[in-house]
């Protein structure tokens, strides 16, 4: 096993144990020691990827996970660039699926008027921009029926492929049939607090 992967197994199994320990017990009410116990990981690697702070272990393992789930990184990118919706969706799901918590942890926090909460909304933004730069003539509407309905099936990683291959491409079919948008600078989806 290469030390990249090493490393990358090892961010990921001591940021998820960080989201199931804030999700178990409330808002940064663990440890580092009970972080080091859940993921197994010594409390020194955590100081040397993380430091110490639980707040900055929190936020990395939200940037991470938000990353993988909103498909910001290349390969979903380009994924998305070559009409795989269904794949990349599959994708976050796989990430999902290895943290359990991780959606009740994401549906707590992101209306709160945190760090956390901000760093998600900041994250639906993108997200929300990025639907909108691969279906520009969607109504603000249709986007905000295809934020919901790529984040459910995120949320549901027990979904099949070609159920999801056919339910995928026949809304998209309408999404882009024959909507003009409103200019961007004047959309705001107020449930969403969004601004585009």
């Amino acid at each position: 096993m290469s030390s990249v992967v090493k490393k990358d197994e090892t961010y990921w199994t001591v940021l998820n144990a960080a989201i199931v320990l804030d999700f178990e017990r409330g808002h940064q009410r663990w440890t580092i020691s009970d972080l080091s116990r859940k993921s197994k990981i010594t409390r020194s690697l955590i100081y040397y990827y993380f430091g110490k702070s639980r707040s900055s272990i929190l936020l990395e393992a939200v940037k991470l996970v938000g990353n993988e789930v909103f498909g910001f990184h290349e390969r979903e990118m380009t994924l998305w660039r070559e009409g795989k919706f269904s794949d990349s969706i599959v994708d976050a799901a796989t990430i999902m699926a290895k943290s359990p918590q991780l959606g009740a942890f994401y549906l707590t926090h992101r209306t709160r008027d945190t760090e956390i909460g901000k760093l998600l909304q900041e994250m639906e933004q993108k997200y929300f921009e990025k639907l909108s730069s691969f279906f520009p003539d969607a109504a603000l509407d249709d986007l905000i029926t295809l934020f919901a309905m790529f984040l459910g099936f995120t949320l549901t990683p027990e979904i099949k492929k070609e159920s999801l291959d056919r339910f995928v491409n026949n809304a998209l079919k309408l999404v882009t049939k024959s909507h003009v948008k409103t200019p961007c600078e004047d959309l705001k989806t107020p449930h969403m607090n969004i601004e585009i």
